[in-house]
Order: C-alpha cells, then sequence, then structure tokens
C-alpha cells in the first residue's frame, strides 16, 4: 500500500465515523438521548447489578474520566443514573442505573439497533464478511483489551508529552514514551523503574506511542526487555510483568 492510499484509508475511516455518529444520534432524537448518553446507560444495564465504578464505566463507553464526570451529572440530575461514594476507593464513585433510565434505554434500543442494522447492511458482506471482521481485528490492534499499566505497574505518558517534558528540563529530543509514575512494589518499580525514564524499545522494536507500549505488554509472555533513557543514559531494564 503506497504512503497516499493509507492516508486515503485512514481518512475515509473518520469520515465513516462521523457519518454513523451522526446517523446514530438521529436514531436515538425522539428520545432526547444523545449517542454518549445512550452507551453510559447500556454499560450500566449489562452490568452485574447494573452498577459499574466510575472507572470502570470510563473505559467501557471510551469517554475521559472529566467528560464523563460532567455526563453523568447531566444524566443524574435527569434521574437517569444515582451516584454514591465507591467503598473501595474514596476518590471514586459507584454509578446505578435507576428505573427510570432503565426504562429510557429499553424504550430506545429497537431504534438504536434498526439503525445499526441498516448502517451495517451497506458494509460489504455485512456483520459476517471480510470487512466487518477485519474492522474488529483494527479495533482490537488498538485496544488489545488490557491496560499497560497493571502489568507493568507504571502510569504513562504520550510521545509528545516526553518531548515537552524533556525540552523543559533541557534534556536533547528523543523518541518514546515517559514513566511519570512508578507504582511502590509493582513490576516496574522492582525492575528499576523510574519515574522520568523514557521507554524507548521494548524487546527491540521502537517505541513511539502509548499504543506500540501497550501492544507490546500485552503480547509478552511474562518478561519483556525495556529500551530506557534516564536524562542522557541509556539502559535497559527487564521487567517480570503481572499477571
Amino acid at each position: 500500500m503506497t504512503q497516499n492510499s493509507a492516508v486515503e484509508v485512514a481518512e475515509a475511516t473518520i469520515a465513516i465515523a462521523g457519518h454513523l455518529d451522526d446517523e446514530l444520534e438521529e436514531a436515538l432524537g425522539d428520545r432526547r438521548l444523545s449517542r454518549p448518553s445512550f452507551l453510559v446507560l447500556d454499560a450500566l444495564e449489562r452490568a452485574d447489578g447494573h452498577a459499574l465504578g466510575q472507572r470502570a464505566l470510563t473505559d467501557r463507553v471510551r469517554r475521559t474520566s472529566g467528560s464523563l464526570s460532567v455526563r453523568l451529572g447531566r444524566l443524574e440530575r435527569a434521574g437517569l443514573v444515582a451516584r454514591r461514594p465507591d467503598p473501595d476507593n474514596r476518590r471514586s464513585q459507584i454509578v446505578t442505573l435507576t428505573d427510570r433510565g432503565s426504562a429510557l434505554l429499553r424504550a430506545a434500543r429497537p431504534d438504536y439497533e434498526q439503525r445499526c442494522e441498516r448502517l451495517v447492511a451497506a458494509l460489504p458482506g455485512g456483520t459476517d464478511g471480510a470487512a466487518a471482521a477485519g474492522l474488529r481485528d483494527w479495533l482490537h490492534f488498538f485496544e488489545p483489551g488490557e491496560s499497560t499499566a497493571p502489568r507493568l505497574g507504571v502510569a504513562v505518558a504520550s510521545a509528545a508529552v516526553a518531548r515537552r517534558m524533556r525540552a523543559a528540563v533541557g534534556l536533547p529530543e528523543a523518541s518514546g514514551v515517559l514513566i511519570v509514575r512508578a507504582a511502590p512494589g509493582g513490576a516496574g518499580e522492582t525492575a528499576g523503574l523510574r519515574r522520568g525514564d523514557l521507554v524507548r524499545t521494548v524487546d527491540g522494536a521502537a517505541v513511539e506511542s502509548l499504543g506500540d507500549l501497550d501492544r507490546a505488554v500485552h503480547a509478552a509472555d511474562g518478561v519483556i526487555r525495556l529500551g530506557v533513557l534516564r536524562g542522557v543514559e541509556e539502559r535497559e531494564v527487564t521487567v517480570r510483568l503481572v499477571g
């Protein structure tokens, strides 16, 4: 595939996503429900006890914690969800679907599902075709299904943030992602990783994005070798992963 055709495919995918979003928003319009709000209610309805911690809910609906918090406030004021403190995490909340929220979701779901079916029918082969399978595989490329942080025991910032932070302290520019926190006693700290380390390679393969690191950690079989830049000093760190 040429560079131009790769750009065309990426741009076409973005354009399709915009059309899908508009169509699905329209399908929910009669219920005065936005698609992000529908996804929140749907995730809660599918959860055990119709309740989820706010962090788990953030992961399921693919929203930032800040935007989700604002949306939950609106849904709570409308009586569609209820929130209470999380007994296991004082900085978080448990979100529960109310009876009113459940009733609205049940009323909205048929229209949403019918619109999805009509739109996906235009995809070559429909839900069972090669195009749909390719889209699922492509999503898995971006979302392997496992977070880097628990296995490595670190929090990581993007390459763009890494460049800015290194420049701010006078360090030369280098590619990689930045460790901003290592959990005490976690796999990363035990192996010698520290806040400020720039992860440049995993098992010899370049790391240029958070996705690169996440995919490499997900695919690893228990142990990985990280090429790390600490200040201007190159080093290799072997980490025994958790899980």
